[in-house]
């Protein structure tokens, strides 16, 4: 299942690019509308790169494959981003959106990345006004349009700093029927981070949430607090030899499952992406014959449709002269008709020569051609 970094995974690729606070940044790049890459250089470090996979993920890497030609949207973050330094990156917990500060002497510039539906890159100044984004869109409660003020989603609860009398109130007011999806929706937790939560707290998953007793919660709540504090073990998960997920920590979840130690989350986060969008592309390159011969055939269609609608439009006015000028090829036909008892066909073509209606006759067929 393609990955999407949930917020606790936010919180573990947090710690390695903070590291990258204090570089300047050098150029931006872009591959297509799905990626961005900030090119910085830091003292004593060397040039890094920040990929961002636009609503999937975000890491650090050494590598870039990027387009020739920068995007519109590219060149507006190279005009605003180049040459400033990276003052601070941190998370907007527990939303799933880090926000980059860029400062140069006398200028401030805010990049915020969003990580949840499609994804977005917005671009603000010092009083949060945005400037532009990737993608504009018109929310219910929020406008991602220039100028307007940016605003993000918030969750009611927060996972980071959620308290025992927050996580029971959640919990009876839940419109899920297990607490599994419970906490990986209504508390943003996501899918895995949920299971581990329920394993930690040795509770039965499928438990309906207003059923969680006070132990069970207080129980929830310091497995809950457990993971943002584990120490960073990145390794990719493996399931029938395929590449399943990527995991920031040692997740009981994931005992039996086969795995891949890297020396980073960034690391696993680009060795699991590469993966991912070659199958991507190895899936799109299986069915593009295909595709290609369906194209194909629905040219040939329209084209063979076009003649077919060319032809009727000509059958439909011949058909409307012959109604308008029944009477006379009537009589000619008639003329005809018992000219053939007396004459042959030689004769009467013969005969015709210089009419001024009938223009033709076709000896082997025994037909005429008029002009009406």
């Amino acid at each position: 299942m393609p990955k999407q970094l949930s917020s606790l995974d936010m919180h573990f690729i947090l710690k390695e690019l903070k590291e990258l606070e204090g570089s300047r940044a050098d150029r931006i790049y872009n591959s297509g509308k799905e990626e961005i890459y900030i090119q910085l250089h830091k003292s004593n470090i060397g040039k890094k790169i920040i990929r961002i996979l636009i609503g999937k993920a975000i890491f650090a890497t050494d590598t870039k494959n990027i387009d020739e030609t920068p995007s519109g949207f590219c060149m507006l973050l190279r005009k605003h981003l180049e040459g400033k330094f990276l003052e601070s990156v941190k998370q907007l917990e527990p939303e799933r959106i880090l926000e980059f500060i860029f400062k140069s002497k006398d200028v401030i510039i805010i990049l915020y990345a969003e990580f949840f539906g499609k994804g977005n890159i917005i671009l603000c100044d010092e009083n949060n006004k945005i400037i532009d984004s990737l993608i504009r869109h018109q929310f219910k409660d929020r406008s991602i349009f220039p100028k307007e003020q940016y605003k993000h989603p918030s969750m009611e609860y927060n996972m980071f700093k959620i308290k025992d009398d927050e996580l029971a109130n959640l919990l009876k007011n839940s419109k899920k029927d297990k607490i599994i999806t419970s906490l990986a929706t209504e508390l943003g937790l996501g899918g895995v981070y949920s299971e581990e939560v329920c394993i930690l707290s040795k509770i039965d998953k499928n438990t309906k949430p207003n059923e969680i007793s006070e132990k069970q919660t207080k129980n929830i709540i310091n497995s809950i607090k457990k993971l943002p504090n584990k120490k960073l073990n990145p390794k990719i998960i493996y399931e029938n030899d395929e590449f399943t997920d990527v995991a920031p920590i040692d997740l009981e979840f994931y005992n039996d499952y086969k795995n891949k130690k890297l020396p980073s989350f960034s690391a696993a986060l680009e060795e699991y992406f590469a993966h991912e969008l070659k199958s991507i592309k190895k899936k799109e390159s299986k069915y593009a014959n295909k595709i290609n011969e369906l194209n194909r055939i629905i040219e040939e269609q329209k084209i063979s449709l076009e003649g077919l609608k060319s032809k009727e439009e000509e059958n439909r006015k011949k058909a409307e002269a012959i109604y308008h000028n029944y009477q006379l090829i009537k009589e000619i036909l008639d003329e005809i008709n018992k000219a053939s008892k007396k004459y042959s066909w030689e004769e009467i073509k013969e005969k015709l020569k210089g009419h001024k209606i009938v223009k033709d006759v076709n000896l082997k067929d025994k037909t005429v051609v008029v002009d009406i």
